[in-house]
Order: C-alpha cells, then structure tokens, then sequence
C-alpha cells in the first residue's frame, strides 16, 4: 500500500513537473501586463516604436478601447516588427512579423523551435498549398504561428483568449453604435 502511494504521488508530482508554462515573451503576462508597464520592458529591450493607433474595425471605424503600438528593434532572430494589442490598458494580443519566402521553410524552422520548447501542437496544417498554421493552447493563452499561403510574411501571435472575446464583443458594440449614427452632408 505504501509502495502504490508513493508511486501514486511521483506520478502525480511528475504530471506538474511536464506542465506547460503559458508563454510570456519578455515576461510579459497576456491579460495582466500594463501598457505602461510593457513599454517599460519594449524600451529595457532596445525596442523602438514607430507607431501607434487604435484598432480599425472597418473602414473609417475605429474601437478606441483598443490601442496597437508597433515596435521594431526588438532581439528576436529575423523579427521584422512586433505589434502590441491593449484593450482598455491592458496587454491581450502579441503578433510578430517575420519574413517568409515562397518554399516556407521559415515557417518549419520557428515551428520546429516551438515544438522543442512547448510540446506538439494542438494543430498544425502544413503550407502546402493552404496557409501554414500551428497553434498551441496554455488555458486562457493561444499561441499561433501563421504562414499565409499567398505572402511574403508570417506571424507569431499570443493572445490572451478571454480577452479577445471582450475586444469582439467592444468592436460590434462601438460598430453599432457609430453606424447607426445618421450621416451628414449628403
């Protein structure tokens, strides 16, 4: 009896030993960060900005709840840009930009490297005639690496799920709202 539960707790303490750690790039938290807080650490991490505005949802419609700052010269290999997503000051969306070349073999290196540090996807599609996709899942944290098929760029996103949902949820409310405004000058 002795021997089945010690067995019983190794297992048990081996199951959080293997447990993936939501990512957090620069040590960052999705959902928690501040945007003061993250442009301290995109300044710490030589990162400049070169740009800044809010969400467009569609054309001159705009989610001022949600704020976007792109950000170059940050020390990740090949990084292109990076795009930092606040909704209502709070950090919830990260995308990187990487370059990508017609046979995609960027997308299989980064993916790769992901695999080692995170485990096996959730789902992978390879880019075979079909955009590129493979995506983890860190409980409220989606991870996602996306090589359209027809592009010379790929992405690398965090997103903090739960919050994305409020930011869907804010840009059908301020689209309601700004559309339903009669329009002048006509």
């Amino acid at each position: 009896m002795r021997k089945l539960l010690t067995f019983t707790l190794l297992v048990f303490l081996s199951l959080f030993a293997f447990a993936q750690q939501k990512p957090q790039p620069f040590g960052l938290k999705l959902g928690i960060s501040t945007k003061e807080e993250t442009m301290k650490i995109i300044a710490k991490e030589g990162g400049r900005v070169v740009g800044s505005g809010y969400k467009v949802i569609k054309g001159d419609v705009v989610n001022p709840n949600v704020e976007g700052v792109e950000v170059k010269g940050l020390p990740v290999d090949n990084l292109v840009s990076a795009t930092f997503w606040f909704f209502k000051g709070k950090l919830y969306r990260i995308e990187y930009r990487f370059p990508l070349s017609m046979n995609k073999e960027e997308f299989y290196v980064i993916s790769e490297q992901l695999r080692k540090k995170y485990g096996n996807p959730r789902r992978y599609v390879r880019p075979y005639l079909a955009d590129g996709i493979a995506e983890w899942n860190f409980g409220d944290v989606r991870m996602s690496l996306i090589a359209p098929w027809v592009s010379w760029s790929m992405y690398l996103i965090y997103e903090h799920t739960p919050t994305a949902r409020e930011v869907e949820r804010s840009d059908q409310e301020v689209f309601n709202k700004e559309t339903a405004k009669p329009k002048r000058g006509l």
